[in-house]
């Protein structure tokens, strides 16, 4: 089940004409970015030529379950204070807007060849991406998923992103590239505790319990 906890209808006033394409599909807002986290894992799926496939059918392989082999990188991006790699606070009185994925790659050839396509583009993308404060990628090897925490200045700049042609365009390949078990959320918080892979888990779990 998709979580579906991002509402792109609410952007539209900032998002012109393209809010109203994609608000039909909030639980694929973000999703896209989750491409980047599956760099590391799409090579092992399994494909048209047989090779193993991701243990997706197991009741710990879900957004709402942290994955014990999980395997994080560490938060990069401007906001990181390169000393010691940890993210500097938000300005006093104000919050940060956090956003988490989870998802499971298809397997097949047809999925690689795609995610190739697009994945360079995303890249680009959030390399230069306007309002990025952070990025953390996380990957489990015994599941076959990948994991993001994406920091942001504010729900606006999240939003620039959502709305950018780069993601536009993985956007609508998230059904045919992910599981559809795949979550998406976001949520506000200028608490450092909050602002992590853990806490996404927790609120994604949350959502697909509401959801049933």
């Amino acid at each position: 089940m998709t979580t579906r906890t991002l509402n792109l209808a609410s952007t539209a006033s900032t998002a012109s004409t393209a809010s109203s394409e994609t608000s039909a599909r909030p639980s694929r807002a973000i999703a896209a970015a989750l491409l980047a986290a599956l760099a590391g894992i799409l090579p092992g799926c399994g494909s048209d030529s047989g090779a193993a496939t991701p243990q997706d059918s197991t009741p710990e392989c879900t957004g709402g379950v942290l994955e014990a082999d999980l395997q994080a990188d560490p938060l990069s991006g401007p906001g990181v204070d390169p000393a010691t790699g940890e993210l500097r606070p938000p300005p006093e009185g104000s919050s940060y807007t956090i956003s988490s994925t989870y998802g499971i790659p298809r397997s097949g050839d047809a999925v690689m060849e795609r995610y190739v396509q697009l994945f360079g583009a995303i890249q680009t993308q959030l390399a230069s991406q306007r309002g990025l404060v952070a990025i953390q990628l996380a990957q489990s090897p015994s599941c076959g998923s990948g994991r993001t925490l994406a920091v942001w200045e504010s729900t606006e700049a999240m939003y620039e992103f959502v709305m950018s042609p780069a993601h536009l365009e993985a956007m609508n390949a998230a059904d045919e590239l992910l599981q559809p078990n795949y979550a998406v959320t976001h949520w506000q918080t200028a608490r450092a505790d909050e602002m992590t892979l853990q806490e996404g888990v927790r609120r994604i779990k949350t959502s697909e319990a509401a959801a049933r």
